[in-house]
């Protein structure tokens, strides 16, 4: 599988006229199909996801704070948490003894009426994913095919790799037969069982018009003139201004950010990173990022967008519903998690760090437009706590372009999307630029 980077021509394609409203919401994957929901129907459909991620938010916090407690060890036996909302609890997967401040961390949970459960594992979540990153900066193959994406399973016991079968010949097919499998387990993973996946090829995402100096994460802007959406405000707490992230694929370091129109200036981006495909754009100074994210319908929809607080930051597991804002799509729930860390290679041999969301309603989760846009999980205190921006998309297709007067003609859009994380695109920008101090989502007040 190839991750595709779209150029600047195919997002410049999306049309911003402001004249006129669609009455279709833009994230329903049946707007291709000929009997579609009405839209009273839509709307229930995504009150309905809202509030399932909404009700999810104590478990995911429980499970953020084994995994805080567990990462202060180097040496961690941690292997992979996976939550269940269906079941109420989370299942925890580690090598070797649980210490006792996870063990106490864990009886506080079922206290509280989580469910947990705790499995052994042969590997820990570091040696895998160690592993898959070599496998992965080696251009390895398998049977001529190849790898374009690997990671550690969920449960610590192997690792799941991902490889372009759209390469062989058409008719050919590389079959995972049992002595395929168990030697590439020997040969390339050395000796950890593998899973191997037919992956099909992933494209770069690339969205609400903005309020003028007041700047939030899932509005419309433009890197360079590419169209893209405003991820997580971000805060200094040393040089005390503030910064909006974005996708790296949007633009470069020293590219003009401007509002839809081109008519206000937000800032300059100042700093990329391609690994965690990011961008950081410091704010004009006359001007200030706020710590919100718009949470309602996207642009052309007769709906006005809402915006939310960010109350925190969050990793994302295995099973956790998240909620994705792009600026054309809008606000889609219920994005369930099927994979986190995973290495994936871009055509432009670009490795990223992802974790992997699929809409279970068989809805759209994002598509041109809203690269960048934020991918959260909602907080029990109310706001949302961030988990990562907009990558990428796999298994794309057309869709209607949701902005007035468009025509089915967007590209992109697809119900599986992968996310950079938010921790290492902070940590990474905080690194590279040096004076900044630990960037921050949130307390911009302190």
């Amino acid at each position: 599988m190839k991750y595709k980077l779209f150029g600047a021509n195919a997002l410049l394609g999306i049309s911003l006229a402001v004249s006129g409203s669609l009455l279709v919401l833009p994230n329903l994957a049946g707007a291709e199909k000929a009997q579609a929901p009405s839209q009273g129907e839509v709307f229930d459909i995504a009150a309905a996801e809202k509030a399932a991620t909404v009700g999810q938010a104590p478990i995911s916090e429980a499970a953020n704070e084994v995994y805080g407690v567990a990462q202060q060890d180097p040496n961690t036996g941690y292997a992979g948490l996976t939550i269940s909302a269906e079941n109420g609890g989370y299942s925890l997967h580690w090598k070797g003894a649980v210490p006792q401040a996870i063990s106490d961390l864990i009886e506080n949970h079922r206290t509280r009426g989580i469910q947990v459960t705790v499995s052994a594992s042969r590997y820990t979540f570091k040696e895998l994913d160690e592993r898959a990153r070599a496998i992965m900066d080696s251009d390895a193959k398998i049977g001529g095919v190849p790898v374009t994406a690997a990671g550690a399973s969920s449960d610590g016991n192997s690792l799941d790799i991902g490889i372009d079968v759209s390469t062989l010949p058409v008719g050919n097919r590389l079959t995972n037969d049992r002595a395929r499998v168990d030697s590439v387990s020997e040969s390339l993973a050395g000796g950890i069982p593998v899973n191997i996946t037919d992956e099909e090829p992933g494209e770069s995402i690339a969205g609400r018009y903005t309020y003028y100096g007041n700047w939030t994460g899932g509005q419309v802007i433009r890197v360079g003139g590419v169209v893209c959406t405003s991820g997580f405000s971000v805060v200094s707490p040393i040089q005390h201004k503030t910064y909006l992230l974005t996708a790296k694929h949007c633009g470069d370091k020293g590219d003009k950010v401007t509002d839809h129109s081109r008519n206000a200036t937000i800032g300059k981006v100042i700093d990329a990173s391609e690994g965690y495909d990011s961008l950081l754009v410091e704010v004009e100074p006359w001007h200030r990022a706020m710590e919100y994210i718009q949470t309602g319908y996207g642009v052309g929809l007769p709906v006005t967008s809402s915006a939310k607080t960010v109350t925190g930051v969050g990793r994302a597991f295995v099973g956790e519903r998240l909620c994705a804002s792009g600026a054309l799509m809008g606000e889609v729930c219920g994005a369930k998690v099927i994979a986190v860390s995973r290495w994936i290679k871009m055509d432009s041999g670009v490795r990223r760090h992802v974790d992997t969301v699929e809409q279970v309603a068989d809805r759209f989760v994002a598509g041109a437009g809203d690269s960048g846009g934020p991918v959260y999980a909602y907080s029990v205190s109310g706001g949302v706590s961030a988990r990562g921006i907009l990558s990428a998309t796999s298994a794309t297709t057309k869709c209607k372009n949701p902005l007035p007067g468009g025509e089915r003609n967007r590209i992109g859009c697809s119900s599986r999307v992968h996310v950079t994380n938010i921790y290492e695109q902070l940590s990474q920008h905080s690194t590279s630029v040096g004076n900044l101090g630990a960037l921050r989502v949130t307390n911009f007040e302190k």
